[in-house]
């Protein structure tokens, strides 16, 4: 492997599951109840999966700082206190710890918009919950993260397994947003900024 960064990349492999991705999500409008509480349980149908299945292949022996980074409690709390309930979406499995850090590169990467929605939702509803897109604001997990992937040793990393799982974790949110059916209140109520998620 080359001193090209990782996480350059891993951006450059999954250039087209990403803007697939924003395709889709760009239709929700965070500025209404309906439209945020459908981009929550979409949210929650791929970072739940993702992270149960992270968590069963032992991402705390790889990320020791693991349960700071998790965040499906946080998004759990908010569709809660919208009065919503969310489902997870399919059992995702990830098969090599190589392929979880691809996935943990998505999962990580959701973050970098959170601020930028989380004010977004507030100027539409002061009283919103914003747990899930403030998660971890304080404590820069997005940089920590970026320090520990470029730490990995790459003598023995996989990078086609780290984009397959990369690929893999854009497909399932891009899955979770496609299938939910617009909230109630018109047609195509759902959508949100363009923001990677």
């Amino acid at each position: 492997m080359s001193d090209y960064l990782l996480r350059d990349r891993l951006k450059v492999a999954t250039l087209r599951e990403h803007a697939a991705l924003d395709a889709v999500v760009t239709r929700a409008h965070l500025e209404t109840r309906a439209g945020y509480g459908a981009f929550l349980i979409a949210s929650a149908q791929a970072v739940a999966p993702l992270e149960l299945a992270l968590e069963r292949a032992g991402v705390d022996e790889w990320l020791p700082s693991w349960r700071l980074h998790a965040r499906r409690r946080a998004l759990a709390c908010d569709l809660r206190d919208l009065g919503l309930t969310g489902s997870n979406g399919p059992e995702a499995v990830i098969p090599s710890r190589d392929f979880g850090v691809g996935v943990l590169y998505v999962l990580e990467g959701s973050r970098l918009g959170g601020r930028v929605l989380s004010r977004q939702v507030r100027e539409a509803d002061v009283g919103a919950p914003v747990a899930y897109l403030t998660h971890g604001a304080e404590q820069n997990l997005w940089r920590a993260f970026l320090m520990w992937l470029e730490g990995l040793s790459k003598v023995d990393l996989r990078t086609d397994a780290v984009e397959a799982g990369a690929r893999y974790g854009f497909r399932c949110f891009s899955d979770a947003f496609e299938s939910l059916a617009p909230p109630t209140g018109g047609p195509n109520a759902r959508g949100c900024a363009h923001v990677r998620v």
